[in-house]
């Protein structure tokens, strides 16, 4: 399944670098390298970054919106 993810609060494709950088959820990542969102076998929505961490996202503070054309 390939989604995308949009902010809740703007309605907008995330800055994943300002999401690593200001929210306390994410602040585990290395947020100079936060490359892309994944979901979890259990349906979980987390945020990955490039050194091999990840961070869950709370629920509701993003929309997933399934790509149904790819």
């Amino acid at each position: 399944m390939q989604f995308k993810v949009i902010d809740a609060k703007t309605l907008e494709e995330p800055d994943l670098y300002e999401v690593a950088l200001q929210e306390e959820w994410a602040h585990g990542l290395c947020y100079g390298d936060v490359s892309e969102f994944a979901m979890t076998q259990d349906g979980y929505l987390v945020l990955l970054d490039t050194c091999g961490n990840c961070a869950y996202v709370p629920p509701g503070r993003f929309k997933v919106v399934v790509k149904e054309d790819l």
